[in-house]
């Protein structure tokens, strides 16, 4: 049962999957709809090629993070005998704290760094 705790690095796993495949295959129409793809990515094409240089690190790097956080905060959980239901809720509220932090700071350097030059 406590080994479904496994289930806590999934939102990490696909954080860094996504982000290597950003890294490997980059997009550069915007009328593609794939990429990073939020409204402002999608402000104009300065816009839109910072935001595909950027976004691939951004995840992978918060991606890293969490999965680190999220393996320690399972371990707790394992050893202090933490309810299976509460340790995955606990899990995913932090998986998707850092999900929105990654597309939080990614617009923000978008927006300070595009506007900027």
């Amino acid at each position: 049962m406590h080994a479904l705790l496994m289930l806590n690095l999934i939102i990490p796993f696909v954080m860094i999957l996504v982000g290597y495949m950003f890294k490997k295959h980059p997009v550069s129409t915007m009328e593609s709809n794939n990429g990073y793809n939020t409204p402002t990515s999608r402000k104009s094409k300065k816009h839109w090629d910072y935001a595909q240089s950027i976004a691939p690190g951004n995840f992978i790097y918060f991606g890293k993070i969490v999965g680190i956080i999220e393996i320690v905060l399972s371990l707790v959980m394992f050893f202090t005998h933490v309810k299976f239901d509460t340790a995955i809720t606990i899990g995913t509220c932090v998986g998707f704290g850092f999900l929105l932090l990654g597309f939080y700071k990614t617009d923000a350097e978008i927006e300070e760094n595009v506007e900027n030059r």
